[in-house]
């Protein structure tokens, strides 16, 4: 049982070491509704460590099955697609051959074990009708400045929207937004980019920071370092676009609890704010100084 938790929580570590941060959603969520909620292909609700994790997966349909449910639906898992570990729980009867008390004999007893799942979205040919994904009734009204910031980022990552979760994935270089209209303002959307937009330049190809090409662990120094450069980079354009001032205080709230993690090492606000300009300025398509150093050099 104790491997099974073991694989359970890797993976959750796994998805916060990727941006996703429970805490931090300043968009609706709408998986938390009716049939948007994680199920499985016999319509059974996934419960505790199953729906977080499920949940936080950016699929239009949170309806998940195994390879050979796939397979007995006439489709077929697409190659290369990546399954998800889900916990599953089964009773057992303690029998004679197995039992250290023999007042035990004939009592069942819970024993967890993992299994792969996989999301429709990642099959082909299944015969199953999917249900019609509600759209966000929220409408949204671009902010120019904002919008001119994204548009002219030099070396920009792909973007794809759909799903409840932003997070960049260095592996793809890809940033990945829920829809724009399920952000509850213009502003949180721009703020929530932006952050994800600070991640995106560790990149090797942009400024190859360590904590992004080596893949720094949730709760780590690194990436606690990383996820205040990140935020910092949408503090400075979020100014950069007039975003009002509300924002920024959030911002700073929320960089308060990872400051906490900091305090033993008095350089880090320094040392993330220097590399959160360096963002900014690349993503601004800025000289840095040390840039205009080496040219006078």
């Amino acid at each position: 049982m104790s491997n099974a938790y073991d694989v359970i929580t890797a993976r959750l570590l796994d998805l916060l070491a990727q941006g996703q941060i429970p805490w931090r959603r300043p968009w609706k969520a709408l998986k938390a509704v009716g049939s948007l909620r994680p199920r499985n292909i016999n319509g059974n609700l996934y419960r505790g460590a199953n729906w977080f994790l499920l949940g936080m997966l950016p699929f239009q349909h949170p309806i998940y099955l195994t390879y050979r449910q796939a397979l007995a639906l006439g489709g077929h898992v697409r190659k290369g697609e990546q399954g998800f570990l889900v916990l599953f729980w089964k009773l057992l009867e303690v029998t004679e051959e197995n039992a250290s008390d023999p007042e035990d004999i004939g009592r069942k007893i819970p024993f967890a074990r993992t299994f792969t799942v996989f999301n429709v979205d990642q099959c082909d040919g299944l015969s199953l009708v999917l249900p019609e994904v509600p759209v966000a009734p929220i409408s949204f009204d671009p902010i120019t400045e904002a919008e001119v910031i994204w548009e002219t980022t030099p070396q920009r990552p792909e973007l794809r929207y759909g799903g409840d979760r932003a997070c960049y994935v260095p592996a793809m270089d890809l940033l990945k937004m829920p829809p724009r209209g399920s952000f509850e303002n213009a502003e949180g959307f721009y703020e929530t980019l932006f952050h994800e937009m600070g991640h995106a330049t560790g990149h090797i190809s942009r400024l190859n920071r360590k904590e992004i090409s080596n893949g720094a662990y949730f709760g780590s120094q690194d990436y606690s370092l990383e996820e205040l450069v990140a935020e910092l980079t949408a503090a400075f354009l979020c100014a950069e676009a007039g975003i009002d001032q509300i924002v920024i205080m959030n911002q700073a709230a929320y960089l308060q609890g990872w400051l906490e993690k900091l305090r033993k090492e008095p350089s880090a606000f320094i040392t993330a704010a220097a590399r959160a300009q360096k963002a900014a300025d690349f993503i601004l398509g800025r000289k840095t100084d040390e840039q205009h150093s080496k040219e006078a050099a």
